[in-house]
């Protein structure tokens, strides 16, 4: 049985839709170009959960341990979404104030009363990924154009909002790190954070990290850590599972749903349109998971010995509201 109760989930990942401006070398998107033409390729640029979904799929009353909302997929650009700020007063409205929402944006979208409408929400942190400067971001941010960022971050910032900024680590702009950081102060984010990733493609290098490896499975989506806690993930589909990384190996690997899915009726089985977030997380399909983690080589990759993406943050610490610390304090949790 999957250890984490609908009662004890700290942290809710969703995919809004399958809609992207950018063209980012190694995002899972480009993946799909050359998957078989089945359900993962079509379904690009043309889905995205609603908001009365939202409100059918998530039981907010009964996730009494939650901290986070995070909209970020592995294939969507949340800011895309025709009712993202709906969205977010809704969550705004219907959670306790502990809760955060971040939303996670390549910022190269949108007009300024977009921007200057986010900035009005009280629990919402946008981090922008922005991997490096005017003249890198670029090189991986395909698409993304520098003057509509910065027009983008600096309405945003200036009406109000908080912003955190995230930057991949590649060849081509690892020199770049500290003249970064320096211009997220002048500009006014509340968060700097480094990404160390294994990102890579005949068009970008990745910077090469040893990482320790671990002597067996330890899923990141169970326990209290910096990167993951214990959460699950929604796609755009309204398919959940434990992490998105799980997701990413429906779609890259295609076989992998139906090995594992087919004895439990592939996306009936975990799949909100046909069953509760609940009777899902503690159904047949996820006791099948855990008890066979070790098995799965993206559980290996990323729970064991070769983790993709190493975060330098401590996530709970630089972006939590003084609520939160106090929710955490009053429950006894470590930080």
């Amino acid at each position: 049985m999957w250890p984490i109760k609908i009662d004890k989930i700290r942290r809710l990942q969703l995919e809004i839709t399958s809609f992207c401006n950018a063209k980012c070398p190694s995002c899972e998107r480009a993946k799909y170009e050359v998957l078989p033409e089945q359900i993962y390729k079509r379904h690009l640029n043309s889905i995205e959960i609603s908001l009365d979904q939202i409100k059918k799929w998530i039981p907010f009353d009964k996730m009494k341990s939650l901290m986070h909302i995070h909209l970020c997929g592995n294939i969507d650009e949340p800011t895309l979404h025709p009712d993202l700020f709906e969205m977010c007063k809704y969550f705004e409205d219907n959670t306790p104030d502990h809760i955060w929402i971040h939303i996670s944006t390549n910022g190269g979208t949108r007009n300024q009363k977009f921007w200057e409408a986010m900035a009005t929400l009280n629990r919402t942190l946008i981090i922008f990924g922005i991997d490096g400067l005017e003249d890198t971001n670029h090189i991986y941010r395909k698409n993304v154009r520098w003057k509509k960022l910065q027009n983008n971050f600096r309405t945003y910032i200036n009406s109000g909002g908080k912003a955190g900024w995230q930057f991949i680590i590649f060849k081509h702009n690892e020199h770049q790190i500290a003249r970064a950081k320096y211009m997220s102060e002048y500009e006014g984010f509340v968060s700097f954070n480094t990404v160390n990733s294994s990102r890579e493609n005949h068009e970008v290098e990745a910077v090469e990290k040893k990482y320790t490896a671990g002597s067996c499975v330890k899923c990141k989506a169970t326990y209290f850590n910096s990167e993951l806690e214990e959460s699950f993930f929604v796609d755009v589909r309204g398919n959940v599972w434990p992490c998105c990384w799980m997701a990413t190996k429906d779609v890259s690997n295609y076989q992998f749903a139906p090995k594992v899915g087919k004895s439990f009726g592939h996306f009936l089985s975990h799949n909100l349109n046909y069953d509760t977030f609940e009777n899902i997380i503690e159904g047949d399909m996820f006791s099948h998971l855990f008890e066979n983690l070790h098995t799965f080589d993206v559980c290996n990759q990323h729970c064991k010995e070769n983790i993709s993406d190493t975060y330098e943050w401590n996530l709970q610490k630089q972006w939590m509201s003084a609520s939160q610390i106090q929710y955490y304090k009053d429950q006894g949790i470590p930080l």
